[in-house]
């Protein structure tokens, strides 16, 4: 409730601001909630490669565990950008796989999220040809994709 409560305060502040934003709950378990921003004018939300909706996201997280006194997994989405960034990823990841098998040289992507990177782990994870990891420190930490070590 603490969480929807927040992004309907910032859609209220941005309809003050003559934005078409609304805020709703799409989804609900007991270890988090995603709210969801519609309206016309929700992908100015968004931000570059996802930016401001993540900062959005990382400060209703803060104040309301703070509030709540417990971890609640709170995601922010608007206009659809998470689904159809999980998609890209996943293309893309089969994409580079494929030239990791056919090349045989490990490819590094450039630094993404821990989420970006979890997609990305997840997306691979059952293929015995290739084999995924993370090096570097946040916030530049990457993934590697590389051939199956020969067993």
């Amino acid at each position: 409730q603490r969480a929807l409560e927040f992004a309907e305060g910032l859609a209220e502040a941005a309809r003050a601001g003559g934005m078409d934003i609304t805020a709703e709950q799409t989804r609900d378990e007991p270890e988090g909630v995603t709210i969801s921003f519609q309206g016309a004018d929700s992908r100015w939300l968004i931000g570059k490669a996802g930016q401001a909706l993540d900062a959005l996201q990382t400060m209703a997280s803060l104040i309301v565990n703070r509030q709540a006194g417990s971890r609640l997994y709170i995601t922010f989405d608007a206009d659809n950008y998470r689904a159809r960034r999980e998609a890209t990823l996943h293309k893309m990841a089969t994409e580079i796989a494929d030239q990791v098998v056919s090349g045989g040289q490990e490819a590094v992507l450039d630094p993404m999220s821990a989420l970006e990177r979890r997609i990305v782990h997840k997306a691979l994870q059952d293929r015995a040809d290739i084999r995924t990891y993370s090096e570097g420190e946040e916030p530049e930490r990457y993934l590697v994709i590389a051939p199956a070590i020969a067993k």
